[in-house]
């Protein structure tokens, strides 16, 4: 066991911008999505070309993954991929669910536990979406959902759900602030999905390494036990 370096994710700014992010939600929502999706391989292709510590970590980790020298045109399907997801957000967030074929899977432990009180506090990763997890409740069983987040990513998710959905930012609690858990508790007590990822450690959390992809890496401890009740699988 041991003690983790302070994140380096709490400290790298984020590339970008609000005007740019407004005109690919107009241009997704009003021209549709397959012109939009031409305009996102020159987004991919742009940070491709000039965001080179993100291309490094990415071929260093298809590189892992793949078990083989990654080609540049791995490295552009890793953005674009990514790129992807971020994009799916934009009608998520808009409740374009018919866009997509959402199964959920568990739902039924959920449920029971929302029967015996108001609200559920739900624990993840950074595997999956909670924007397809919200609209699953908002689309389907009328559920409503807030985040937990650091207070500085809340700041930066805040801005960029302003410029997809302006009414999407009233979902996300800033952890952080003397009330924090009390704005947690009261979503709880007003049949919340609360909501928060625990994937990622702050720099004093105690992990113990592991092998993964062919190299030791640190797991926090703290959520070891812990085993999740339901999922949700989007396909576009």
């Amino acid at each position: 066991m041991s003690q983790s370096a302070p994140p380096s994710w709490l400290r790298q700014a984020e590339r970008s911008n609000n005007a740019i992010l407004k005109l690919m939600v107009w241009i997704s929502l009003t021209l549709g999505r397959g012109i939009s999706r031409i305009v996102l391989f020159g987004i991919a292709l742009y940070f491709v070309l000039f965001s080179p510590k993100a291309r490094r970590a990415s071929r260093k980790y298809l590189h892992r993954a793949l078990g083989r020298w990654a080609e540049w045109s791995d490295g552009f399907r890793h953005v674009l991929y990514f790129s992807s997801t971020v994009h799916d957000r934009i009608y998520l967030l808009n409740d374009r669910f018919d866009l997509f074929d959402i199964e959920i899977f568990g739902a039924e432990a959920l449920h029971a536990s929302l029967d015996q009180q108001p609200g559920v506090l739900l624990i993840g990763a950074h595997l999956g979406s909670f924007e397809v997890l919200r609209a699953a409740g908002r689309g389907k069983a009328g559920l409503k959902i807030a985040m937990l987040m650091y207070e500085e990513n809340a700041r930066k998710i805040n801005s960029a759900l302003e410029a997809i959905n302006p009414a999407a930012t009233e979902d996300i609690i800033a952890l952080g602030k003397l009330d924090s858990m009390l704005e947690a508790r009261d979503k709880l007590d007003q049949g919340y999905l609360v909501g928060m990822l625990a994937d990622r450690a702050l720099g004093n959390d105690v992990t113990v390494d592991h092998d993964f992809l062919g190299e030791a890496a640190p797991f926090r401890l703290a959520l070891s036990a812990w085993r999740p009740c339901c999922a949700a699988r989007c396909f576009s």
